[in-house]
């Protein structure tokens, strides 16, 4: 009795394997319901034509006697495959009631002595058919097939060889005799086939099983790995994001000093560098955003016209620089229903990844209506993709030609930050790219009525930073020291702390107007708590975080918290716009959505 154990690769999920015996079980007690009805039907016929030949106590005994075996195994065998009673019983019960069943039904035979030939046929026939049902009902089992089977044909071969006849001969009887006996041998062979046909697709869905289990595994070993990427990037970042705000807080600082001229190209090129670092670690902090789930969208009818010029105009230098010609072709209104400012930051990265890519010829950011929708694309008559690396250029780190890793030409980010944000805005991304011909990157957008549009906001130049005395706790002393010295030098008055306790003190002696925590603390204390217990004691106090942290659960964290969150390293634009921003706003009662948290557009 073969049955199946098929367990997965070393490493891999174990799902408990499928078993050919058990199948067949499960088939019995459905099709348990369906066989009274042929059986009931072949038992009247038999009933009529031996009434008038057999005694009639004898003929409703044998039918009282089959009806109660159709009952007993409509009783037992429903139950059988949810028994817990062990397997090898199991079995051995539905072979007993097969082969009970066998000779019941078999037992008509014993009517032959008084039967003619014509009627012992018809008994022939209908017995002989119950046998060949029996080879579907019991999926061709070979014990419970034969329990049923032996006892019905063996029985018929002997009758006909040894029931006295009635005018037939010898070789008519001897003739159906063997019929029988080869019509046995002949539904043996195909309740074989069609039990061997059972294992074999028992087999394979344990393989499939097999198979199924292994890709889990993999899936999982893959999603272990991405989670574990994540939080060493995470990490790194944090590890790398500290000194790197410390510098570019003394470069802030030196750069409102004044200096002679060569000083003063040395710094510019400092600020350069420190400032591609920045839109690097940038873009690591967007894919954590990204994969954190906490990008927002804010989908609303705008008119992306003046976005999409004024980005063409913001790269117009960059590409004339390296002898590109940078053409914009959007004219009219452009009213789609969409986030504008995840949008900028798409077409953004593609036209940096069009000038990036391209050395010599065109770029073109195009917009047309198509039907209800705007028809936006990035073209370039660049290098090309070559057909074998389309499906990797929207990995993240994957570049086509960068193998030396030129910082120059970014982290590889850029599409995979297009293909997420595409994803959060439903705008499925299209690449179209021919080997040294050039690259198509296009999107549709749905169109909205010009009546709904609200104006965009327009960049604003940097204010100067307000007058306010700020109170900076972080546990880095070289963070402290140079914040100090920025914010001095751009007329602040700043008080350092660099634990929650001495925050508190100091407030205490000279209320802040705005404090900037880190978020992660030396022990088991944060900036959330330490504002909380600032708060406490100057309720209304303004308040900020400021992290070199890019874990997922730390930009939640902040958000839950209701506190606008800076990352370092921070510029100085952006510090004195969040300064100003949460001057204005103050304490807010609920939970808001920091602007940080939007992809943003720059360091």
């Amino acid at each position: 009795m073969p049955t199946q154990h098929l367990l997965s690769g070393k490493g891999s999920l174990r799902a408990a394997p499928l078993d050919a015996d058990v199948e067949v079980l499960e088939l019995i007690a459905r099709q348990v319901e369906k066989v009274p009805w042929p059986v009931g039907l072949s038992a009247l016929f038999v009933l009529a034509m031996a009434w008038n030949e057999v005694p009639h106590w004898a003929l409703l005994g044998w039918a009282i006697a089959v009806i109660g075996m159709q009952a007993v195994r409509w009783f037992v065998l429903r139950m059988l495959p949810s028994s817990t009673r062990p397997h090898d019983q199991r079995m051995q019960t539905a072979v007993l009631l097969s082969g009970f069943n066998g000779v019941v039904q078999g037992s008509a035979v014993l009517f032959f002595y008084g039967m003619t030939d014509l009627q012992r046929a018809v008994v022939s026939i209908l017995l002989a058919g119950i046998t060949a049902g029996a080879v579907g009902t019991t999926n061709g089992h070979p014990r419970i097939f034969n329990a049923f089977a032996l006892p019905v044909m063996l029985g018929l071969a002997v009758a006909w060889a040894l029931t006295p006849h009635h005018g037939s001969s010898l070789l008519v009887d001897g003739a159906m005799s063997f019929l029988c006996l080869a019509f046995l041998a002949v539904q043996n062979g195909l309740a074989r086939d069609n039990y061997r046909a059972l294992v074999e697709s028992v087999e394979m869905r344990n393989e499939q099983i097999r198979l199924n289990e292994q890709l889990r595994s993999a899936l999982e070993q893959a999603e272990e790995a991405n989670a574990a990427k994540t939080r060493f990037l995470a990490s790194a970042s944090h590890d790398l994001r500290q000194p790197l705000h410390t510098l570019t807080l003394f470069c802030a600082a030196l750069m409102t000093h004044s200096v002679d001229e060569s000083a003063r190209r040395i710094l510019t090129h400092m600020d350069a560098a420190l400032s591609a670092l920045r839109s690097q670690l940038t873009a690591l902090l967007d894919m954590s955003k990204l994969d954190a789930g906490i990008v927002s969208v804010h989908a609303r009818p705008c008119d992306i016209g003046p976005m999409l010029r004024r980005l063409c105009d913001a790269k117009r230098e960059e590409a004339h620089a390296k002898g590109l010609q940078l053409t914009c072709a959007v004219e009219g209104d452009m009213v789609v229903h969409t986030d504008p400012l995840h949008l900028e930051r798409i077409v953004g990265n593609l036209l940096d990844n069009a000038i990036k890519y391209c050395d010599a010829g065109q770029v073109w950011l195009l917009a047309r209506r198509e039907g209800e929708q705007l028809h936006l694309s990035v073209k370039d008559t660049g290098r090309g993709i070559a057909e074998k690396d389309l499906g990797k250029v929207f990995e993240e780190f994957y570049q086509v030609d960068n193998p030396e890793r030129d910082r120059t030409r970014g982290l590889g980010l850029g599409l995979s930050i297009v293909q997420r944000l595409g994803r959060l805005l439903a705008l499925p991304v299209q690449l179209e790219s021919e080997l040294g011909v050039g690259t198509t990157v296009s999107l549709c957008l749905p169109l909205a009525e010009a009546s709904e549009v609200v104006p965009l906001e327009e960049p604003t130049e940097s204010a100067a930073m307000p007058l306010c005395h700020m109170l900076v706790l972080d546990d880095e002393a070289g963070v402290r020291v140079a914040m100090k010295t920025l914010l001095e030098s751009l007329g602040c008055r700043v008080t350092l702390a660099a634990c929650t306790d001495e925050a508190m003190r100091l407030a205490s002696l000279d209320p802040p107007d705005v404090v900037l925590a880190d978020f992660r603390l030396r022990g088991e204390e944060s900036g959330i708590k330490a504002i909380r217990k600032l708060r406490q004691q100057q309720p209304d106090l303004p308040a900020m975080l400021i992290s070199g942290d890019t874990a997922q659960d730390r930009l939640l964290e902040a958000r839950q918290a209701g506190l606008r969150m800076l990352h370092k390293p921070v510029s100085v634009e952006v510090l004195l716009k969040a300064v100003m921003d949460t001057l204005e706003e103050g304490v807010l009662d609920a939970p808001v959505e920091p602007r940080d948290e939007r992809v943003a557009s720059g360091a």
